[in-house]
């Protein structure tokens, strides 16, 4: 069967043996580094361009481990998880210690943690709408001090705009808020959604992308000078149409852009400049890959180019993907946004395209044709390519 996918599948990296419940990954500031976690405080340590060479960073927890933030210096990385665990990673002898605890955040289950702009704070979310500020201090204590307004659900993700200290939160049910500069929580729309995950891609926009279980996104456009009149209007929130499946969690893959991941397994790319969702990776195509993989949930993504990166799964598989055809790269998204944008209207233009450009025809006809269309129009490549040599 032919690949409906932008991407397909490539190598596969194995980090251990048996299930290891991966939770979640987080990439270093420089993109060299990945920091995985997950069940009893599992931690690995994988080179993004080359998974191959990877290693198990000693940790004495017990506790799963939800999420982790790397410090805008690179230098360390927290990890938070059950029992109001916070595990600080110290990057130069790669060692784990303890920054914090029950004495701290009590029971608390731990989801989401990130660092602001400067690295000045981080923002750890809990169960129950639980939000603090949080730092070390010198001597080796740490200072976390809990957020007013918060809400009532769990605080599933939290994401800080590069070089801003303006941070997004999703939570179960309370909807999205924004933290701003003073550390003050406003909850600015979105209520009664399950938002699971946050992204902000840009480096240029100040803008962030939320998702829910039920493949609805929104689009939050901050409002810099005062984060607090950040406005979510009635068309930044959409639910997505043609796809199928519930969405897991966001990466980014490259400036601008990010990664939704689906169950079943597959992917959605999302340009926050265009505001389009786009197909990239069908469950279809990942059971004809491996059965066995296709059925793993996907917890993280990372790119290493503008269509190539690397999956990781629940029990610790890590996938590369890359473009289904070189030749693709450059106009297949364009193709995608095309019909999307203008609907019923590109039928009449793709029929002046391509009938005037045979070669076009049959590519269009390969992408969005039956089966027994694609068939007929690879059999005329190969005819016209074998006319073509013995010429």
């Amino acid at each position: 069967a032919s690949a409906q996918s932008i991407v397909t599948m490539g190598s596969a990296v194995i980090l251990d043996e048996g299930d290891l419940g991966i939770e979640g990954a987080s990439v270093s500031p420089d993109g060299k580094a990945i920091l995985a976690h997950g069940a009893e405080s599992t931690i690995f340590l994988i080179e993004s361009e080359t998974p191959g060479n990877h290693s198990r960073v000693a940790s004495n927890g017990v506790e799963s481990l939800f999420d982790s933030s790397f410090h805008p210096s690179g230098n360390t990385a927290l990890l938070v998880g059950e029992g109001g665990t916070v595990l600080r990673y110290i990057s130069g002898n790669r060692t784990i210690e303890n920054a914090g605890g029950s004495s701290t955040f009590g029971s608390t289950e731990l989801k989401s943690v990130s660092w602001n702009g400067d690295g000045s704070w981080a923002y750890i979310g809990g169960e129950g709408g639980w939000i603090w500020r949080f730092r070390g201090l010198e001597g080796g204590g740490v200072e976390a001090i809990p957020l007013e307004n918060r809400g009532e659900s769990d605080v599933n993700a939290i994401s800080c705009l590069r070089g801003y200290n303006i941070c997004i939160v999703s939570s179960s049910v309370d909807g999205i808020g924004i933290i701003n500069q003073e550390h003050e929580l406003f909850w600015i729309g979105g209520y009664g959604n399950p938002w699971v995950d946050v992204a902000c891609p840009s480096s240029i926009a100040t803008a962030c992308v939320v998702i829910s279980t039920d493949l609805t996104i929104a689009r939050i456009w901050i409002n810099i000078e005062e984060p607090s009149k950040t406005t979510i209007f009635e068309n930044d929130i959409v639910q997505l149409q043609g796809f199928e499946g519930i969405m897991t969690g966001i990466s980014i893959q490259t400036d601008g852009s990010s990664l939704i991941s689906m169950a079943p397994f597959g992917l959605i790319e999302h340009d926050i400049e265009k505001s389009r969702s786009f197909h990239w990776l069908d469950n279809y195509d990942a059971v004809n890959y491996d059965a066995s993989i296709s059925g793993q949930r996907i917890v993280s993504t990372w790119g290493t180019g503008e269509f190539e990166g690397w999956i990781i799964t629940d029990r610790g598989t890590i996938v590369s993907f890359t473009t289904v055809t070189q030749e693709g790269r450059g106009s297949m998204l364009e193709i995608w946004v095309g019909i999307i944008i203008l609907g019923g209207t590109t039928l009449t233009v793709a029929s002046l395209l391509t009938s005037s450009s045979p070669r076009l025809s049959r590519w269009v006809t390969k992408m969005i044709g039956s089966e027994e269309e694609r068939k007929s129009a690879i059999r005329e490549e190969r005819r016209l390519s074998r006319k073509k040599g013995r010429a």
